[in-house]
């Protein structure tokens, strides 16, 4: 017997889908985590420099592994108050140093919670400057290949390949269905996370899995050959929008399954 018309152009079947969580602080806490840990397959946890805490990295270690996800890293710019939102002057060396400090503090609650680490990935202004800047592309490639070049780097832009290639490590585009994207691919980052409308996820996230592109907020078509797409935690209604799309995936027989399972 046939399957039904899902309406789909691609038969692509799976996708990773990961969320940047452990975002609290001390007393504060993120308050969707453990339901968002429910509905992805990798998630990229705060490492303490622009949010997270050792208790709080312990503790989101350890709920991921009971749901059986993919860990990695998120590194960003030492800016607790900014949340890692407002960029600072430093340089490739600095970025190096910062990457490999924060990769080796969450490596080490994996480890404890008997794990390995998967992949790497900038927040926030980071990951805008390291989109726009190869040196400091080169510097996160640079740290990951000194730890293990095993790990992949979670980045946006397709054309930075060559420079992750050089030292032996692995890229995987992220496409973002919950934020806006410039005219050259670039995503229009916000200081704090604003209300996204749900029902427009998932028809960008299909756009980006099975047409490999994203509409920009000026209306224009610009490539995007996603492996991962990336949800956050730290959205107001970020609940609403990740259960909206995990539900349209599997409605149209889209897996969310972690890279390491390909």
């Amino acid at each position: 017997m046939n399957a039904p018309s899902t309406g789909r152009s691609s038969a692509r079947d799976r996708i990773d889908v990961n969320c940047d969580i452990g975002e609290g602080f001390g007393r504060w806490r993120m308050p969707f985590d453990a339901e968002l840990m429910a509905m992805v397959s990798s998630v990229s946890v705060a490492a303490g420099f622009h949010a997270g805490d050792p208790s709080t990295i312990r503790r989101t270690v350890e709920s991921a592994v009971a749901h059986g996800l993919d860990i990695g890293v998120h590194v960003g710019l030492p800016d607790l108050q900014g949340f890692g939102r407002r960029r600072l002057d430093v340089t490739a060396a600095e970025v190096r140093d910062i990457c490999t400090y924060q990769i080796g503090a969450v490596d080490a609650f994996v480890r404890a919670a008997g794990r390995r680490l998967a992949h790497v990935k900038p927040h926030g202004a980071l990951y805008g400057m390291i989109a726009a800047d190869a040196d400091l592309a080169a510097a996160l490639a640079q740290s990951v290949a000194e730890f293990d070049r095993n790990l992949r780097i979670f980045l946006l832009r397709p054309d930075q390949r060559t420079i992750l290639e050089r030292y032996g490590v692995r890229l995987v585009v992220e496409g973002f269905p919950e934020l806006e994207y410039d005219d050259d691919g670039m995503l229009i980052l916000e200081r704090e996370k604003q209300v996204w409308d749900p029902k427009s996820v998932l028809p960008r996230a299909l756009d980006m899995i099975d047409r490999g592109f994203v509409t920009a907020r000026s209306g224009r078509r610009v490539s995007t050959p996603v492996e991962t797409l990336c949800i956050h935690s730290d959205g107001p209604n970020a609940l609403d929008i990740a259960q909206r799309l995990s539900t349209g995936l599997a409605e149209r027989g889209i897996r969310v399954a972690p890279l390491s399972a390909s």
